[in-house]
């Protein structure tokens, strides 16, 4: 009888261990009147820290479109994702074939697989069944020169990408 509530019985509790549920989206994380235009990408991965590494808590090929200068959540995921609570402040998604589209033009920026990460300004609760959204805000006004219809010289693409909850 020992042996099994030695055994059995930590199984169990921690099986019982609550989750917390996510939906990941995008959005440009500004508000404009008027078209500038999209970037269009497959997202290929959602990873979240846990300690120095990063675990994948979703894998799929979304192509998301989002509209440049628009805060609308653009959801990558579709559904919400079981993850472990805690607190985050950075998540890491990978893409491909991101490109500037406008009416019939577009425009390759990056055609291979691309990791970036996205950072909250301070970290972001995850509590045992409770759901929430966290959006991804691209800041292609920092990376992207509409003018040129390229990444900026001296700029990562993506580069300040921001990580808040959506409300």
């Amino acid at each position: 009888m020992k042996i099994w509530v030695c055994f059995v019985l930590p199984l169990i509790i921690i099986g019982c261990a609550g989750q917390g549920a996510i939906e990941f989206g995008i959005n440009d994380n500004a508000l404009f009147d008027g078209t500038l235009g999209d970037i269009s990408m497959t997202v290929t991965r959602i990873e979240m820290p846990e300690g120095d590494v990063y675990t994948m808590v979703w894998e799929g090929a979304k192509e998301v479109i989002v509209g440049i200068r628009v805060s609308d959540f653009v959801s990558i995921t579709d559904r919400y994702i079981e993850v472990t609570p805690g607190s985050y402040q950075n998540i890491r998604l990978t893409v491909e074939s991101v490109r500037y589209i406008q009416d019939s033009n577009s425009v390759l920026l990056i055609d291979t697989s691309y990791q970036f990460i996205a950072t909250a300004f301070s970290a972001l609760s995850v509590e045992e069944n409770f759901d929430q959204e966290f959006v991804i805000g691209i800041m292609s006004t920092a990376w992207f020169d509409i003018d040129s219809l390229k990444i900026r010289e001296g700029y990562e693409a993506f580069q300040g990408a921001s990580l808040k909850i959506n409300y």
